[in-house]
């Protein structure tokens, strides 16, 4: 088909774009080349997940992701010779959850754990939170001093919070004897994440 020139007279001084105009503009002559008509309301009408490559995280939150993980730790020591739980020194974390429906895995690691005494001792170390959540291990020891142990205690909490949540480190001792952790400057740690529900 042959090109046909509009002279500027014909056009009588402008062009209404918004009604006048129908087809596609080449991209030769600063067009997109595409006859899309038909726009996305990105707010309303859009589902799915963006890829990683187009600006999105690539994956939608389903239950079982983990959406934060936030640690502490310490190594000061921490000795002991009450039979009701305190708190370990600094081992304690902070953790503000996104949903109420969301889970906490915590993971504590306490070294160093050892008996003052050579006569029998024992201790006890457990995960708490506020509002009665915590989970304990026992541990026992000898007639003759114990240095260097380590345990590892987990646990799974259902908050139903979307407030900051503190959970920490605690012990006590089972007998009559002071017990104590990191007592060599070794290093134990908490570490919570927030999962998906």
């Amino acid at each position: 088909m042959a090109l046909t020139t509009v002279k500027n007279a014909g056009l009588a001084g402008s062009i209404d774009l918004t009604a006048k105009v129908t087809g596609t503009l080449p991209t030769g002559n600063g067009g997109t080349g595409s006859t899309a008509t038909t726009f996305v309301n990105m707010t309303s009408n859009v589902t799915g997940t963006l890829p990683a490559a187009n600006g999105g995280t690539g994956r939608t939150a389903v239950t079982g992701n983990v959406l934060q993980v936030v640690r502490a730790s310490t190594t000061t020591a921490t000795t002991t010779s009450s039979t009701s739980m305190v708190d370990i020194t600094n081992l304690t974390v902070d953790i503000t959850p996104s949903a109420t429906s969301s889970k906490i895995y915590v993971i504590m690691h306490v070294a160093g754990i050892s008996s003052e005494s050579s006569a029998t001792s024992g201790v006890t170390l457990q995960i708490y939170r506020a509002s009665g959540f915590g989970t304990s291990i026992n541990m026992g020891y000898g007639s003759t001093n114990q240095l260097g142990q380590n345990a590892t205690l987990t646990a799974l909490d259902s908050p139903s919070s979307t407030s900051a949540l503190t959970y920490k480190g605690q012990m006590k001792n089972r007998e009559a004897n002071s017990v104590s952790v990191n007592i060599s400057n070794d290093t134990s740690s908490i570490t919570v994440m927030e999962i998906a529900g």
